[in-house]
């Protein structure tokens, strides 16, 4: 007589249905999403630099969703047959084993258009904004470089085919902002309006215990910016110019604004200038203590980098900023962090990583 005998070894073993991995792709998973965003962030503001240069139409898309679905199913089975007697058979034994694995990764992209493209790009920098970046140990003469047009009336810089250079009073402004910087000799507050609850940021200079270098510096930047001699306190606001000698109005540059300067200093082909796709590289000035340096170097060629920090492809060349050129790098991750701080409350929601622990 011959006995089959199927044990089902998943019910004796209790691994029926899903195995669970969840858990374990954490560390791998959130990673692997974290640089895939940012490098494509990266690529993607890159890009649309390059192509303001040539006057192209530059093109948002924010990833606004990740969700990982992973499943794993795993079955195995046990049957054989056990002869008592009887005819001489063999005794016989079977197994079986079956396993499924799906992964439906979905990525969610917003194209970034009318009133959020404008909430984002066209916004100018809040001023208290800037300053705070400031306090936290971004260099002041670099921010205020990239993020401010004018500064009581002394102009910056502007990019562009009709560009303009910079007010020879800009860049020793910057220069003694970024000394009284190093000293400490500076800190910011916030005060609250008794008449419309608004907050205003107020600008303090320090008063003891300073270098005869810091109360120079001091001195020069209340005389460039038309403040009141002895004053320490100065209230910051937005605008190009002010009648108050104790007011700070900078007017503070756009994500947008931000793009098509640096986009100036994208060292283009000769061909493409000479074909006017785009309009020439400008030289680059004379190097001094207050002359402004550029603010990128974005570099060309016909073929790949080897060590960028960005790189992207436009035109059968390549672009990039390299990646040993922490001044670069730097700016570059400033307007990535400008755009953030231009956006509003009802802004699209982050990225967001879901994966299934089952």
């Amino acid at each position: 007589m011959l006995v089959r005998v199927w044990v089902p070894l998943l019910a004796l073993l209790g691994l029926s249905g899903c195995a669970s991995f969840g858990p374990t792709s954490v560390d791998r998973d959130r990673f692997d999403y974290v640089q895939a965003i940012a490098t494509s962030w990266k690529q993607q503001t890159l890009f649309n630099i390059v192509k303001l240069r040539y006057a192209d139409t530059p093109v948002f898309l924010d990833v606004a969703q990740v969700i990982g679905s992973y499943q794993l199913q795993a079955g195995i089975s046990v049957g054989g047959g056990v002869n008592f007697g009887g005819p001489p058979l063999p005794n016989t034994l079977s197994l079986g084993s079956a396993a499924t694995y799906t992964d439906r990764p979905t990525v969610v992209y917003t194209p970034l258009t009318g009133s959020h493209f404008i909430k984002v790009m066209m916004t100018p920098v809040p001023p208290p904004a800037l300053f705070l970046l400031i306090e936290s140990g971004w260099p002041a003469d670099m921010l205020l470089q990239i993020g401010a047009q004018t500064i009581n009336g002394i102009s910056n810089k502007r990019g562009g085919a009709r560009g303009r250079t910079a007010d020879p009073e800009f860049g020793q402004l910057l220069a003694a902002i970024q000394r009284i910087q190093a000293s400490g000799a500076v800190g910011l507050r916030t005060e609250v309006s008794k008449e419309n609850k608004q907050e205003a940021t107020v600008l303090t200079l320090g008063r003891k215990d300073l270098a005869p270098e810091t109360l120079a510096d001091q001195a020069l930047v209340r005389k460039l910016l038309g403040l009141r001699p002895g004053l320490h306190e100065f209230k910051v606001v937005y605008g190009a110019v002010t009648d108050s000698d104790d007011v700070i109005a900078i007017q503070t540059r756009s994500g947008f604004q931000i793009m098509v300067e640096l986009g100036a200093e994208v060292e283009v082909p000769a061909d493409h200038a000479g074909e006017r796709r785009t309009y020439p590289s400008r030289p680059e000035p004379t190097a001094g203590p207050d002359v402004l340096p550029p603010l990128v170097r974005i570099l060309s060629g016909t073929s790949a980098p080897a060590d960028a920090f960005a790189a992207v492809k436009y035109h059968d060349y390549w672009y990039w900023i390299d990646d040993r050129d922490y001044r670069s790098k730097g700016i570059f991750t400033f307007l990535m962090i400008i755009m953030t701080l231009s956006e509003k409350d009802d802004k699209v929601p982050a990225p967001v990583v879901t994966i299934p622990a089952n």
